[in-house]
Parts: structure tokens; sequence; C-alpha cells
């Protein structure tokens, strides 16, 4: 159905003049297109650098989050030991007849525990509670009765949680009676396990120690980390511990983030000196005017040029090539005239579906292969995940029952606790990536947990130089060479082994070694490992050995863009010697170095 009126616009159009009509395709299809790119771009060039600037505050503000969380943990890790120390708790239940009777079991305790206050935090005090008339006031035990009404020991009794955090300007314990900031970790010493009288414990820790971490992170922008309106810690301008919180209540043009401690709701802001994005814009506006008003002038010049030539129409068939329509050439519908031009145009449309359908069978085919390779990609390494979590699970629940045949309960349960320690630490897959000193430390733990099962069977020794503690590795990378070294090495041999694990950097290279003094591998072992390692993928680990191993280094090949190499020495009797080699790009030696 054709459209009223449309046939009186075309023989309108087809009156005109060309110069005529290159004017209203100027106008129409020219200035106002140009107009509203120009400021469309300027409009998303402004997002996008709000979006960066914004971007830049987040990741300020988890780095600060980071930073409270790592502080917290040590302190948190002495009250969890604490919390499951016997000796402690029988020292607090015990009734003592006399004063002399207390003494003297606080000596015997002071002397097997080698009891401090501090726990070896600098700038920290443990103080621990205990409802019992008996025990005497002073080296860091205390009766509960005489501090039930202060304000601290009433908020950690108020509500259901074990552990609360909390800032308050006041006086500490015994001789520390100076006014000033403070920071109590509060904990709850009553395990269901253990029978007696309530019990709590303090941990004073140092305000100033938070707040000059806060200002190592070399942050320029302000960040006020609060309690509510209460101003708690800053790294500009601040008034110092010994002066009481501050409370602010201007948080206007603030970034902010929600984040809770130990109970402790808190809200980190991040105050920026300037908005970037508006002073991008009164920065580059002008510019942006300037070339709109520049390709104006220009097209006017051409526009009277070719005017005089006589070739608008030729002009006007050469902007429909830049037309484009969903990845299609969209062919020129409304012909008129039966001139040159116009089998320039039919000639123009016959070369449009012919390059449409180049496009759709060549192009569009191209990015669906590309597509379906990235996705081949990241079904392997979410298959590589979902393998490595069971394996060491599996092996060192196997450790504990065997473990718990041949011991009590005790030492069982200290191991249950080491278990549980690796498992929080490495359960959420969301970063694959993390630095040899982590890693390090989980194989540390791995070993000292396998050193149970094994007892005097089993030795071992760590080595990492300071230079290559930053690198990055998937995770549980090395601790997959050790457990095969225990695995296939240490445990098939009866006599005792030793575990060495070496992290160093030569000749550009970063070298990681698994050494073991087990029953060793022959040459055929060896080179079926190698030519596995070569060619790994998902497909070449079904139903064969060392499949930790090839799930490890495949991971490492990826990571490193295919740059990891393996390396195996081995003898009969004597031990192997695994060695993973990564070539080291030029800015991360320089990063490392500096």
């Amino acid at each position: 159905m054709k459209i009223r009126g449309m046939g009186k616009l075309k023989r309108y159009f087809n009156s005109l003049k060309l110069n005529q009509k290159l004017r209203l395709l100027f106008l129409f299809c020219v200035l106002i297109p140009m107009a509203i790119t120009d400021v469309t771009i300027l409009a998303n060039v402004y997002k996008s650098v709000a979006y960066d600037v914004e971007t830049e505050m987040e990741q300020t503000a988890r780095s600060v989050e980071y930073t409270l969380q790592n502080r917290m943990e040590y302190p948190a890790n002495i009250a969890y030991n604490l919390y499951k120390s016997r000796v402690i708790e029988d020292f607090l239940n015990e009734q003592y007849s006399t004063p002399y009777d207390y003494y003297d079991a606080y000596y015997r305790l002071e002397r097997g525990l080698m009891f401090d206050a501090s726990f070896g935090i600098e700038g920290a005090r443990v103080s621990i509670f205990a409802d019992n008339p008996t025990i005497l006031n002073g080296s860091g035990f205390y009766r509960m009765d005489t501090y039930e009404e202060q304000d601290w020991f009433k908020e950690l009794y108020a509500g259901e949680e074990n552990r609360r955090l909390r800032f308050e300007y006041g006086t500490g314990m015994e001789s520390d009676a100076q006014q000033k900031r403070r920071i109590l970790l509060l904990v709850k010493l009553d395990m269901a396990a253990f029978n007696g009288c309530k019990k709590a414990l303090r941990l004073d820790l140092d305000f100033s120690d938070f707040e000059d971490q806060l200002k190592e992170l070399k942050i320029d922008d302000r960040v006020c980390i609060c309690d509510g309106d209460l101003l708690i810690f800053t790294n500009k301008d601040s008034s110092g511990e010994m002066e009481p919180f501050e409370t602010m209540d201007n948080f206007d043009g603030a970034y902010r983030k929600e984040i809770t401690l130990y109970g402790k709701k808190m809200t980190i802001y991040i105050f920026s000196g300037e908005n970037e994005a508006s002073a991008f814009l009164m920065r580059n506006g002008g510019i942006f005017v300037l070339l709109m008003a520049l390709n104006i002038i220009v097209l006017l010049v051409m526009m009277y040029i070719i005017d005089k030539t006589m070739i608008n129409r030729i002009k006007y068939l050469e902007n429909s090539f830049g037309i484009m329509d969903e990845d299609k050439m969209r062919p020129i519908e409304s012909i008129g005239g039966e001139d040159e031009i116009t089998e320039l145009i039919r000639s123009y449309n016959s070369m449009a579906d012919r390059m449409n359908e180049l496009v759709t069978t060549v192009y569009k085919a191209r990015l669906k292969e590309q597509e379906m390779d990235l996705a081949r990609q990241n079904a392997e390494l979410l298959a590589l995940h979902s393998q490595i979590n069971p394996h060491f699970l599996f092996n060192a629940l196997e450790s504990l029952r065997m473990h718990s045949l041949l011991k009590d309960e005790k030492e069982t349960a200290e191991m249950v606790g080491r278990l549980a320690v690796m498992e929080r630490t490495y359960v959420n897959w969301g970063v694959d990536e993390i630095p040899i000193r982590k890693e390090m430390d989980f194989v540390e733990a791995f070993l000292a947990l396998q050193k149970y099962r094994f007892g005097d069977r089993l030795s071992y020794q760590l080595n990492l130089d300071e230079d290559c503690e930053e690198f990055t590795i998937p995770k549980l990378t090395i601790v997959t060479f050790v457990e095969n070294a225990i695995a296939h090495g240490v445990e098939t041999k009866s006599a005792p082994g030793w575990i060495f694990v070496r992290v160093f950097r030569k000749e550009g290279k970063l070298n990681i070694e698994v050494e073991d003094t087990g029953v060793g591998m022959n040459i055929v072992v060896i080179d079926d490992i190698l030519d596995r390692a070569r060619n790994a993928s998902i497909e070449s680990m079904h139903g064969k050995s060392h499949v930790g191993i090839m799930n490890a280094f495949l991971r490492l090949k990826l990571l490193t863009g295919n740059r990891a190499q393996i390396e195996i020495e081995s003898e009969r009797g004597v031990g192997s010697v695994f060695r993973i080699l990564i070539p080291l790009e030029e800015e991360e030696i320089e990063s490392t170095d500096r």
C-alpha cells in the first residue's frame, strides 16, 4: 500500500536541480547526523572517564578493605588459638583455695606456655576474663565481675555473635590508664566442648599501627573509614590517637563501600580531589566544537566544488557506499532517471548484494568459529577447576582417617583444625591466580598435615627467594607437585624421606623445584610424563596416572601463554626432581627488581 503524498514528494525531488538536492543531502544526511554523533561521542567519553574514576575508587576501597582484613587476621588467629586451649580453659575453671595456689598455678601456666600478654603482636595486649572469684586481677587474667558493667563487656554479650570488633576512646587495662583511641577485638571463650565458668577475651590493638598502614597505601584521594558517622581511620589530616574520635556530617560526592569485620559494620568513603569527568569535559569540549566547525567549513567548500563540476549524483552514490545497516550494505531502492548514473546505481546494487552474501558466508562464519573456540577454552578451565578441589580434599581426609586409627582424638582434632584452615583459604575459585608466597604458605600447611600422618618418615624444607614472592601462579600448582612427590615417592618407600621445595630466579627464568628422596622413576615413566605435559589437554587426562601434575601444568601453560616448561630428573632408589621453568617477560623482571 502506497503512502499518501509519496508520489508528489518523489516528483518534487525529481524536479529539483542537483545543487538543491546536494544542499538538502548536506543538511539532513551530514550536518545534523554529525552534530548528533559529536555530541554522542563526547557524552560517551564523559561516561567512560566517569566510569574509570568510579572503577579506580572501587579498587582503592577494596585495597583498603583488604588491608584492614589482613591486619586483623593475625590477632583473630591468636584469639582462635586461645579459644581452643584446654590448658587455659582448665586454669580459668580451677577453684583456688588461697592466693598462693593461684600464683603457683599461674607460674606453671606462664612457664609451660611462655605466656605473654601481647602474644607477639606489636603494641597489643591480651586480657582474659573469667567468672571465677578465686583468681586475682592482673598479669593478663581478671575476674569477670569487676568489668561486667563496662560498655565493651555489655556489647560483647548483648548479641549472638562470638566475636565483636569495637572502637572506643578510653583507658586500657592495668597500668595503661591513658585516654586514647583503642581498637578492641572481643571474643567469648565459651566453647561448647568445655565446661566450667563463663569466660571472655579482650584484645587491645594499636590504633596508630592501623592508621599508619592505611597511609602506607599511598592513596592520593582522601580515605575515611567510619562507624556510622564516627570517623575511625583516615589517611589525611588525622587528629591522632590521643584525641577523641571525630564526627563526620558531610559525605557529598564521596564513593562509599559497606564492609563488615567481626560483627562491626563500617563504611569506606573515598573523596576525590576533583570531578575528573567534568574537568575532562571542560578541557576538551572546545576542541570538539572547533573540530565540528572545521568539518562544516570543509564540507561547504567541497559542496561548492562538486556542484561546479556537475557530479552531484556521483557524490550521492559515493555516500551510499558508506551507509551500513547491521553489517550489510543497503541497496538504493529509488533509482530514478535513465542516464549513466542510473546504470552506476544498478551496478552498485548488484555489488551490494554480492558483498552482503560474502559477509554472511565468510565474516559471520569466522566470528561464530572464534566464539565456539573461546567457549571451548572456558569449558576446559572450568573442568580443570572442578577436578582440583576434590583431589586434595580426598587425600587430606584419607590422612586424617589413617591417623585417627593410630592416635587419640586430641591430635586428630588438631589435624582437622589445620584442614579447616586450608579449606577456608582455598575453597573459593573466584580468583585462580595468587602470589607464590601464598601458595608456599599452603604448601607448608599441607606438608605439616602430612607429617602428622608419616611422623619421622617425612621431613621437608621450603626455600622461597624474596624477589620471587610476588610472581603469580595458578592456585594449588606447587602443592600438586608436592602431593605427587609424597604419593609416588616417599609413601612407597619404607625408609624416611625428605621433600625439598625451592623457588628462585635464574637466567631470566622463574624456577620451581620439587625434590623428593623417594623410590625414583625409570626412563619410560619419565618420558611418558614429559610427552603428556607437552601435549596436555583435558582429553589426555582421562584414565591416566599423574592427573594432578597434568592438571597443574596445563593451567600454568594457559596462564603463561604456553611458555611454561617442565624438566624431570630421577634415579631409582635415590629420588626425583620436578622442575618448572617459566621465562619471565622484561616488565615482570623490572617490577620485581623495583
